[in-house]
């Protein structure tokens, strides 16, 4: 069975596991990420892995179509890297390098809490904030591959959405993340207007928050709005959605 070995880079965390066609997951790993030499973190990782017939990668930054990875916004040491090509020539397999939140919005698009539906974003709500766009099972990146990139929008104050949030977080309480939530969804509806919106992230599982985020779906702006929003169905979707582009070919 063909095999594609998925890794999630997060702030935080770097997850990994082979992904096999149908979407299981095995030899699931999980390390902290390297804020040093993250490069050498995901070729030590990789090598330590057998039996797989190509690499995907969701890391949250921007990346280019040709695997090129400008910045990561939560790694301050990363510089830009043509991480496809330094990969594929270290391990000579295929490589593909996509969006952390664009990997999530695939995978749950595809097999998880989105598969019903025609558009679908995928919501993180964790070290940073960004979504992903899938149109009829096909993400939709934007010319330079920051579509969806919400937590680099500019408030009237000069500052970015990323930097208000990390004022308050870590959240304690829904109301702390309230203003930011409303602001998140209100951004990705007027913007989007999808079928449905997937949460996924770490306080998208603070208790009440679901319930909130539905709430303040009903009325956007002063728009009538019906967009259902659930959590992710899938316990690794970053992974898979790393890897699903690879395992399609």
């Amino acid at each position: 069975m063909k095999q594609v070995l998925g890794i999630d880079v997060g702030g935080t965390k770097v997850a990994s596991g082979l992904v096999a066609e149908g979407c299981q997951v095995s030899d699931f790993r999980i390390e902290s990420t390297s804020q040093a030499d993250l490069v050498g973190q995901l070729g030590k990782l990789i090598g330590s892995y057998q039996g797989f017939e190509g690499i995907g990668l969701g890391l949250p930054g921007q990346v280019l179509a040709d695997g090129r990875v400008t910045k990561l916004p939560n790694i301050e040491s990363f510089g830009e890297t043509s991480l496809r090509q330094a990969l594929e020539d270290q391990f000579h397999l295929p490589v593909h390098v996509m969006n952390d939140a664009k990997a999530f919005a695939l995978a749950e698009a595809t097999f998880g809490a989105g598969q019903g539906y025609r558009t679908v974003v995928g919501l993180i709500l964790g070290t940073g904030t960004g979504a992903g766009l899938v149109i009829d099972k096909q993400l939709h990146l934007g010319k330079d591959g920051i579509a969806g990139e919400f937590d680099h929008v500019m408030w009237l104050d000069g500052k970015l959405f990323r930097d208000q949030v990390k004022l308050q977080k870590p959240f304690n309480r829904i109301e702390e993340a309230c203003q930011y939530l409303r602001t998140i969804l209100s951004l990705v509806v007027l913007g989007y207007n999808p079928d449905i919106i997937v949460l996924g992230g770490g306080w998208s599982n603070m208790p009440g928050l679901q319930a909130q985020a539905q709430e303040f779906l009903t009325n956007v702006g002063g728009y009538q709005n019906q967009t259902p929003v659930v959590m992710h169905q899938l316990d690794h979707p970053g992974i898979i959605g790393a890897a699903l582009p690879l395992l399609r070919r």
